[in-house]
């Protein structure tokens, strides 16, 4: 059975993220504020692969290649004003991961687009992928660990260079 942790990381920690746990059919659901806490749950679950909303930088964040890929879902460059607490964030709690985790970096909202499920009202997404969300953190922090399900599955790709790389589904038609 596959362990997938999904985390759609707020900026802030005053702010929700999103976490999905996903066991085969099996979702469980939960917001979260503290990097302690994802820390833990992590700990606790023992993830095959964890799949993270966040820009993951080495140096200083700029234009990335998978961003400018990406730009046409909505990807924000990690040196965006509003992506920088969330760039450092990321990739201080991506390090932490990585030492005991398989990390990849993934975009809920291109994945959404690209299975053609995309809606800005996310209760709709909920509803098509006949789930039970909380609010718009949960769903896209289950559409990370979906994400890393089809990357598992060889459905899913990584786009970008060495300076990161972001895994998308693939689309009949190419990115």
């Amino acid at each position: 059975m596959m362990k997938i942790l999904g985390i759609d990381l707020a900026g802030k920690t005053c702010n929700p993220t999103g976490i999905c746990i996903l066991r085969d059919d099996d979702i469980r659901l939960k917001t979260v504020y503290s990097d302690k806490e994802i820390l833990i749950l992590a700990e606790k679950l023992r993830p095959d692969i964890v799949a993270i909303d966040t820009p993951i930088v080495h140096g200083n964040p700029r234009l990335r290649m998978a961003d400018k890929i990406l730009r046409r879902y909505g990807a924000l460059p990690p040196s965006f004003g509003g992506m920088k607490h969330l760039t450092l964030r990321g990739t201080r709690l991506a390090e932490q991961l990585k030492t005991k985790y398989w990390v990849i970096e993934v975009f809920p909202t291109a994945t959404a687009k690209l299975l053609g499920i995309y809606d800005k009202d996310f209760r709709k997404m909920a509803d098509i992928l006949g789930i039970r969300v909380n609010n718009k953190h949960e769903l896209d922090a289950y559409l990370c660990s979906l994400t890393a399900r089809l990357f598992l599955q060889h459905q899913a790709y990584e786009v970008g260079d060495e300076e990161g790389k972001i895994v998308v589904p693939y689309k009949k038609n190419g990115l």
